[in-house]
């Protein structure tokens, strides 16, 4: 016998309406019934939504052995896909395993980590030998299928995207001018030239897609963008800048970091400058940013 289907917060129909455009609202239609078919095949018990990301719908759940689990359903079936691909590639503690999917309706159920609060949420910054943990882990050992799309292509996607704040806020062009964000693009570009394709990236290793998972496991990514490149400092790129009230924090943590992961921390902090600007126009963006970490973001985009 077929569970309710959980209800869908209005505020993830927004954010994916959003991302994805009107259409979508035929997908969310047909939602209902197809996380009923999935509850009955994967025999699992809906809980609570998880009120997170703009890309999936997301909910708590158990397994019929009492296991908890975390089932995402997409619209965008291709990125859901390989999500799934990548963490499944990956053999780290520092990552959810798969436990099923279904690419034909972009579904995917994870197992739940625990205690799994959120990064961004915590407010606490990490130490930098768990983040060197996570970033060899996750460059040791996944698996860069060709499939993926190479590093060049993600990063004009991030500034293509990124654009769309100016729309919805055209008082930013002050605080970043565009001829400075394209300047952020352009070293970006300049520094993907020569990245050869030989090793698996996280992509979006933000505060957001990174869970506590206790002390045993430490920090656990989530969410992955999968691409191709050989070039560890791009996933740091967001952790280093995260919390820094000026750029001297900037530089100091990229000098630790660069001697634990092997790469040089004037590339490290190169990526940061190409995206500082983008950095600072998202926290601008966000309510209650810190006008000192705004400031900090902005100082370090002149840089490129």
């Amino acid at each position: 016998m077929r569970q309710r289907s959980p209800r869908i917060d209005d505020r993830v129909r927004r954010r994916l309406t959003a991302r994805f455009g009107v259409e979508v609202g035929a997908w969310f239609d047909e939602l209902p019934a197809v996380l009923s078919a999935l509850a009955e095949r994967w025999e699992i018990e809906f809980g609570s939504a998880i009120p997170h990301g703009g890309m999936s719908v997301v909910f708590r759940c158990q397994m019929i052995d009492g296991r908890p689990a975390v089932l995402k359903i997409s619209p965008d079936r291709t990125r859901l896909a390989n999500e799934a691909a990548a963490l499944d590639s990956w053999t780290t503690a520092h990552t959810p395993s798969v436990l099923a999917v279904d690419e034909n309706t972009g579904a995917l159920l994870l197992e739940a980590i625990e205690p799994g609060t959120r990064l961004a949420e915590s407010l606490i910054y990490p130490r930098l030998e768990s983040v060197a943990e996570l970033l060899t882990s996750l460059h040791e050992t996944g698996v860069p299928e060709p499939s993926y799309p190479p590093l060049a292509h993600r990063i004009a996607y991030l500034f293509d995207s990124g654009t769309k704040l100016y729309t919805r806020h055209p008082e930013l062009i002050e605080l970043i001018p565009l001829e400075l964000y394209e300047r952020g693009r352009q070293l970006a570009s300049r520094l993907v030239e020569h990245v050869s394709p030989t090793s698996l990236l996280h992509g979006d290793l933000t505060p957001s897609n990174i869970l506590d998972g206790g002390n045993q496991r430490g920090l656990v990514a989530i969410d992955p963008a999968p691409c191709l490149g050989g070039d560890l400092a791009f996933d740091a790129i967001d952790l280093l800048l995260w919390q820094a009230d000026d750029v001297d924090m900037i530089g100091a943590r990229a000098e630790v970091l660069a001697s634990a992961i092997d790469v040089d921390a004037s590339r490290i902090l190169d990526w940061c400058s190409a995206f500082a600007g983008m950095t600072a126009l998202e926290l601008a963006e966000a309510p209650e940013s810190s006008p000192k970490r705004i400031q900090a973001a902005v100082t370090l985009a002149r840089l490129a």
